[in-house]
């Protein structure tokens, strides 16, 4: 005899549609932008050698293509330098210490460094909220024109009262992505980045690249020099000349090439914990919903009702 088709208990139907409900508001939304693990990451676009002197770095440093590091000690690197070439003489430490060694024939170097390209040049062709950077200024994270990847985007112009010893603030949570797509070239960067509310040195992404960028000729220069102070966020300019002065950062540089000294009488550190963002509200109550409603069909199957044993 054919049995009858068993349809679920409204109670079970409900649970499923809960459970359907918080898995599809559990996907992951697009992600903001991602970077490589590198403290430092070096093109090596026009000129080759990174040079690095009397300076520690607290990380990795990547070099792109042929290029090479020159380092004049003293200086510290308490990671690697890892280069995607294969060896041909072009680590030249003299005095600098780099704790990991070298290490060559690092493909994911440069294909770090090509998602960084691509990065640079997508997100200078998105339009965001304008945004002068001046000294004693501020802004909040969420004041930026939400793109879909979920950055917050400025179009940002250098104040030239942003100077050695000024700062500038920016507000925001540990689930928000500020980008600011520097369009005015050449003027130095010499402010410090202060960052509150949660936002950290890895979600708050600088764009040199998004001025005067040509083909030819490169990005934007990126020029850094704080009098010593600190700062904080991450520097792109995978295409355009750099140059970081008596500065103590906390973050990264991605850089095209080195402009004069390259990295000279500086501290960098990359951030010690990057931070996962959280599930959106919607999906933590769809997720909670589904959770009652499993645990009160489990409770309707296995448990009894409460009696009074007076």
């Amino acid at each position: 005899m054919t049995r009858p088709i068993k349809f679920l208990s409204r109670p079970v139907r409900l649970g499923a549609v809960a459970i359907v409900a918080a898995a599809g508001l559990a996907i992951p939304q697009a992600q903001a932008f991602l970077l490589p693990g590198n403290t430092v990451s070096y093109t090596g676009r026009i000129d080759p050698n990174l040079n690095f002197n009397n300076s520690t770095v607290t990380g990795n440093i990547g070099i792109a293509g042929v290029g090479g590091f020159v380092g004049t000690g003293p200086g510290t690197i308490t990671g690697m330098v890892q280069f995607a070439a294969p060896n041909t003489g072009q680590f030249m430490p003299d005095g600098v210490t780099v704790m990991g060694g070298a290490t060559f024939n690092n493909a994911t170097v440069q294909t770090d460094l090509n998602a960084l390209n691509t990065l640079s040049q997508s997100l200078r062709n998105e339009g965001g909220t304008p945004q002068n950077i001046a000294g004693g200024g501020s802004v909040n994270a969420s004041s930026g024109i939400l793109d879909s990847n979920g950055n917050n985007v400025f179009t940002a112009t250098i104040n030239p009262n942003f100077t050695a010893g000024t700062t500038f603030t920016i507000n925001g949570t540990s689930t928000q992505f500020a980008v600011f797509n520097i369009t005015t070239g050449g003027l130095p960067f010499n402010g410090s980045i202060v960052l509150t509310g949660g936002i950290t040195p890895d979600q708050v992404l600088f764009n040199f690249d998004a001025g005067n960028f040509d083909t030819n000729t490169g990005g934007d220069p990126l020029m850094i020099n704080t009098g010593g102070n600190p700062t904080a966020g991450t520097y792109l300019d995978p295409n355009g000349p750099f140059q970081i002065t008596d500065t103590l950062l906390n973050g990264r540089i991605f850089g095209g090439d080195s402009l004069d000294s390259g990295i000279t009488d500086s501290t960098i550190a990359a951030p010690s914990v990057v931070p996962v963002p959280a599930p959106g509200p919607k999906a933590t109550l769809a997720l909670l919903g589904a959770g009652l409603v499993c645990a009160h069909i489990v409770g309707r199957r296995r448990c009894s009702p409460l009696r009074d044993s007076t």
